[in-house]
């Protein structure tokens, strides 16, 4: 699974950038080139691993198999989590995100940022497993985060 070849139209569909259901246009290659620019993904022969696009996200190259199905499955837009935790406007998921979340609840889960740090509202994702995990009070998952280069951490004074 984790050696098979990831092509432009899964990566598409992991990123959640195909086009809205209703309409009848192909997805816009564009956009995909601007998240793998975004991220620094560089496609060999057409395809990457997913190693490849975790590193992207900033998690190691090597996971718990545990949570191999929940790092695959395609990212959530705002409407998809709005959608999934049953509130009506996805505005309300951008607030949870800068902090404004309902009394009683935890933090809600860390957006993935597509955009690269252009200002570009509709470029952030989530993971379902952090979304459903936070939505009935459960501990996020905790994924393998990359060591820190030797030499990059400084003792303090």
């Amino acid at each position: 699974m984790l050696d098979t070849p990831l092509t432009r139209a899964d990566l598409t569909t992991f990123f959640a950038l195909e086009p809205k259901p209703s309409s009848s246009h192909p997805p816009d290659p564009r956009r995909l080139a601007r998240v793998l620019k975004a991220l620094g993904i560089s496609l060999r022969g057409g395809t990457t691993r997913w190693p490849v696009v975790w590193r992207a996200l900033g998690l190691a190259e090597e996971q718990d198999t545990r949570h191999h199905e929940a790092l695959t499955e395609p990212l959530l837009t705002a409407r998809a989590v709005a959608d999934l935790v049953g509130v009506a406007d996805p505005s309300i998921v951008y607030r949870w995100e800068k902090g404004a979340v309902p009394k009683g609840a935890g933090p809600f889960p860390c957006a993935i940022d597509l955009s690269g740090g252009r200002k570009a509202r509709g470029a952030k994702r989530w993971r379902e497993a952090e979304v459903r995990a936070w939505h009935i009070g459960r501990p996020q998952p905790r994924y393998t985060k990359p060591a820190p280069v030797f030499g990059a951490i400084r003792p303090g004074p």
